[in-house]
């Protein structure tokens, strides 16, 4: 139901905020995104704190958007455009916030995120809304790609904001385990840890 919900919204966004762009003006954008891809990627790729994970996935992000590159200058050389060499202020701005980082991995993967999540909607508006023949078959064959590598950084964000979770809901009952017999079931949790107490519970008044 979520990726549904997020489906849409990208779906929504890339049909109007997109609609006007020129064609130059995407070249440049997926230029460049292009190129904070690659380079982001190299970086993360030489932190001995990345993960098999996460470096799998930085090599995939290298392979596919060089050539994404290859097919985006082909396609805006037929329409007589020019592919931009240095990134918009932006992806540049982008580069150089995860290369100051401390903590490059986790860096690395929201900025994947928020940056796939524009990439696919750059593409999609342009591939349904976009003027120029030849960038919009760049773009319709570009945008599957774009959308597995947006799942690929899901999965690889999502198990850790998960297990984030799962360990702070897990350190505060402590206290209710030291009067239970070592097991919290779903009973002694919601009366406070008394289901399995040691007769610690309030004694009843003599009448």
């Amino acid at each position: 139901m979520r990726n549904f919900v997020i489906a849409a919204a990208i779906s929504m966004m890339a049909s109007s905020a997109l609609a006007q762009t020129a064609p130059q003006e995407f070249v440049d954008k997926a230029a460049s995104a292009g190129m904070y891809e690659i380079q982001s990627s190299e970086i993360v790729l030489a932190d001995p704190a990345a993960d098999a994970d996460v470096q799998a996935f930085a090599k995939q992000m290298i392979a596919d958007h060089t050539k994404a590159a290859s097919d985006l200058k082909a396609a805006a050389g037929k329409s007589g455009l020019t592919v931009p060499a240095a990134m918009l202020p932006k992806q540049a701005g982008l580069v150089s916030d995860l290369s100051a980082a401390t903590d490059k991995v986790t860096v690395y993967k929201k900025q994947q995120l928020d940056a796939h999540e524009e990439a696919v909607s750059l593409h999609q508006g342009y591939g349904s809304a976009g003027t120029d023949a030849n960038l919009k078959a760049y773009a319709d064959a570009a945008s599957p790609v774009l959308k597995k590598h947006l799942e690929h950084i899901r999965m690889l964000t999502g198990p850790a904001d998960k297990a984030l979770s799962s360990s702070t809901s897990t350190t505060q009952p402590s206290n209710e385990a030291d009067t239970s017999t070592g097991t919290l079931g779903d009973d002694s949790a919601t009366t406070g840890g008394q289901g399995t107490g040691t007769g610690t519970s309030p004694a009843t008044p003599v009448k």
